[in-house]
């Protein structure tokens, strides 16, 4: 379209002529802002919006598209194959230029409000439809309607508009006003522990909500209406309960700075905001709830937890190391958490006070991190999996040899930088020379399953290490029975020792029999009974003079019955 001075109008006379079917008219003019982009071709509308719009789309489903009145548009109102959809609130206005040639339909909701022309272009109005003749230039034909009532309605254009088609309608929602807060569908309000805030996290969707010692949590929010589009000046309000500390921000690539109260407002232009929340103590840690609103919308409702300084080192599991060269499978671990005043496991590393270390045990290496949640220690630990434990190794050297050191292990604390410490038994020893094979009960029944166990030490007496595997060519066996599981190379002995069970089928006299690869003891075996459930002898003979007795009581009482008779 053109941008042309309007230089007459029709007549209200003429104008009343055209009240059939759904057109009406209403008298007073209506100023506008520049059309959008001139349009040449003959059945194709342009539209321009006098007062608020709440919205223009592409087909349903399609993408938003902003209205500024400029000539440079890209013609959003354009009438096109994939179609256009455009919200509007009662009252609002819209202008429809055409050309010679064109039929214009109105359904809906929608009336005329004036009819005017900057050419030779004339109108008429059959069966319900405005028909544009006699025009001599582009776009000197308009129609300015006002949407009146709160429903679907539609403008439609062609040469003889004998269907409408996606292609050449502009379909109108009318709402009783503009949806202008905050839409929890259409929004994104995520939690994450990230100061550098690269990027917003998944919409609506928490990479975490637990912070460590000393680290804050920040809540990003993309605001948007009901639209899709940016929330306008949009007035966020957050409180926190427990004393938490808020501070706004509305960059996401830059974390605020810490608050110093436990509620906190902003305003920002395009709905975008970052919250950073910390708790009232960074050294205790604590929980709190966060409450945002929009305008009095609800925003968001987030249950924070923070986690305070560890105060306590825990070590869950010490494994001995087997001696010798260091870095050629010696190694032994410790797993250990960290915990809070509160008990809460919370992440953070230790490490060995040198001053305690000794020629057999001389340092640790860390294969991770106590963490929240659960990962996969590096070399030399991959074996541990994945845990939530902290996981430290050890090397046991040839020349300490076997026995154990006493180390003191340290923590520093996140906040105040102090340190805590615990000492943890580091033990060292060599592989099997010696073994000895039990089992846990002299004599089974059928049906039971009996354990089967192996002690093993090495050549100084002591039990072997904890990185000691039963090896290759290993054999256990339970006569009289299954073994539940086979023994593999791999199976791994626990403070010097491993056990295996046999289920028991059949009643005899048995061996348990084991060979692996001793220095010294090459095989061993240890003996057992299995019953076949049947009763012995003399548990047949008691069972029979109990029956006796039983039977020798009642008749006696019978004869007493009949003398007193």
């Amino acid at each position: 379209m053109s941008k042309k001075t309007i230089k007459e109008r029709i007549a209200l006379v003429a104008v009343s002529a055209l009240t059939a079917g759904l057109i009406s008219v209403a008298s007073a003019p209506v100023t506008y802002a520049a059309d959008i982009v001139a349009e040449t071709a003959v059945a194709d509308l342009n539209l321009l919006v006098s007062g608020q719009i709440c919205v223009a789309t592409n087909a349903v489903g399609g993408a938003p598209l902003a209205l500024d009145g400029a000539a440079a548009d890209a013609s959003p109102f354009e009438t096109t194959a994939t179609g256009k959809i455009i919200t509007v609130p009662v009252g609002a206005q819209l202008k429809v230029t055409a050309d010679a040639g064109d039929v214009i339909a109105i359904t809906g909701g929608l009336t005329i409000f004036s009819l005017s022309t900057s050419g030779a272009a004339t109108a008429a109005v059959a069966g319900g439809k405005i028909e544009i003749t006699n025009g001599v230039a582009a776009n000197d034909y308009q129609v300015t309607l006002t949407a009146s009532t709160v429903g679907s309605a539609a403008i439609t254009t062609g040469t003889t508009l004998a269907t409408p088609t996606t292609a050449n309608t502009i379909n109108v929602t009318i709402v009783a006003a503009c949806a202008t807060t905050f839409s929890a569908s259409k929004s994104s309000v995520s939690t994450t522990n990230d100061a550098a805030l690269a990027a917003i996290a998944t919409a609506n969707v928490d990479a975490t909500v637990t912070a460590a010692p000393g680290e804050a949590l920040y809540i990003m929010i993309d605001g948007d209406n009901a639209y899709d589009q940016d929330l306008v000046n949009a007035n966020y309000n957050a409180s926190a309960t427990n004393g938490a500390l808020l501070s706004w921000g509305t960059a996401f690539a830059s974390a605020p700075l810490k608050g110093t109260a436990s509620v906190a407002t902003v305003t920002d232009s395009n709905g975008s905001a970052v919250l950073r929340v910390d708790p009232a103590s960074a050294t205790a840690g604590g929980t709190t709830v966060v409450t945002i609103t929009n305008d009095g919308t609800a925003v968001a409702t987030k249950t924070l937890t923070f986690l305070g300084e560890a105060t306590k080192i825990n070590i869950v599991a010490n494994a001995s190391g087997t001696v010798g060269t260091i870095g050629t499978g010696s190694t032994g671990y410790i797993l250990f958490t960290l915990t809070d005043a509160a008990g809460r496991q919370v992440p953070g590393d230790i490490s060995m006070d040198s001053t305690t270390a000794s020629a057999r045990t001389t340092a640790l290496t860390e294969g991770k991190d106590a963490t929240i949640v659960a990962a996969t220690p590096g070399a030399p630990l991959a074996a541990v999996g994945s845990t939530t434990y902290g996981a430290e190794a050890f090397d046991c050297t040839a020349s300490g040899g076997s026995g154990s050191t006493t180390v003191t292990l340290k923590h520093t604390q996140a906040v105040t930088g102090a340190s805590i410490s615990t000492t943890a038994v580091l033990k060292c020893a060599g592989g099997v020379d010696t073994y000895t094979v039990s089992t846990d009960k002299a004599s089974y029944a059928i049906g039971e399953v009996a354990k089967i166990t192996i002690t093993a030490k090495d050549s100084t007496g002591a039990a072997v290490s904890d990185a000691t595997a039963v090896g290759t060519g290993v054999e256990v066996s339970g006569g009289g029975g299954t073994m539940v599981k086979a023994a593999a190379a791999t199976d791994l002995f626990v403070n010097g020792v491993k056990t295996y069970q046999v289920q028991l089928t059949t009643a005899g006299s048995f061996n348990a029999v084991v060979n692996i690869a001793g220095t010294t003891t090459t095989s061993a075996t240890a003996a057992y009974k299995v019953s076949g459930g049947d009763a012995t002898n003399a548990e047949v003979l008691k069972s029979i003079v109990a029956l006796i007795a039983s039977i020798n009581k009642q008749i006696a009482a019978l004869q007493k019955l009949i003398l007193k008779r």
